[in-house]
């Protein structure tokens, strides 16, 4: 999946949003830690309503040789990437807590979004990625099965939309953080 990406993309793509909330906590600076948490949270958010918004419904209604071109280019990026982002925005949120020392008395909010934040874990490393596993399989085999790929991107775009309801969940928590809930 590294060589469809690009070996230059794959290591950035790993690198920046793991060593980003790194950065920050060893900053020792909140202001720091909030910028990372709220820009990699800024980007996994706009990439999820991107994804299951627009990207899902326009790849439903290509021709099937528009729809593996498109995927050959977009899938192996797009898993490469999102994972890693994922990962880099729990930790920052983590880390972020713990520097603002909330992890000290948790709130209830604080608990919904700790919940919320290893659902999403465990949506994106399980069936999210078993289904764009099995789309990038499905475009590099030699006869792609059309119908197969449609299934799993239909499947993606299904539980793109309970990742998205997951993060405006996660969202109204962290509003309950900020007003002491």
């Amino acid at each position: 999946m590294a060589d469809a990406a690009s070996r230059p993309f794959a290591v950035g793509a790993i690198a920046v949003p793991l060593l980003l909330p790194v950065l920050g906590y060893l900053s020792g600076d909140v202001r720091a830690m909030f910028t990372v948490h709220l820009f990699l949270g800024a980007f996994w958010f706009g990439t999820a309503v991107l994804g299951a918004v627009v990207l899902g419904p326009v790849m439903g209604s290509l021709s099937e040789g528009a729809n593996v071109e498109f995927a050959e280019g977009f899938v192996p990026k797009m898993n490469l990437l999102m994972e890693p982002v994922s990962l880099g925005v729990v930790g920052s949120g983590i880390g972020l807590a713990s520097m603002m020392g909330l992890l000290a008395s948790p709130s209830p909010s604080l608990w919904a979004a700790l919940v919320l934040a290893a659902a999403l874990l465990v949506l994106g490393f399980g069936p999210l990625h078993a289904f764009t596993s099995g789309m990038f399989d499905e475009i590099a085999a030699e006869d792609t099965d059309h119908e197969r790929l449609a299934e799993l991107n239909k499947k993606y775009g299904m539980l793109s939309m309970v990742e998205l309801l997951l993060m405006i969940a996660i969202l109204g928590t962290m509003s309950g953080i900020r007003w002491g809930f």
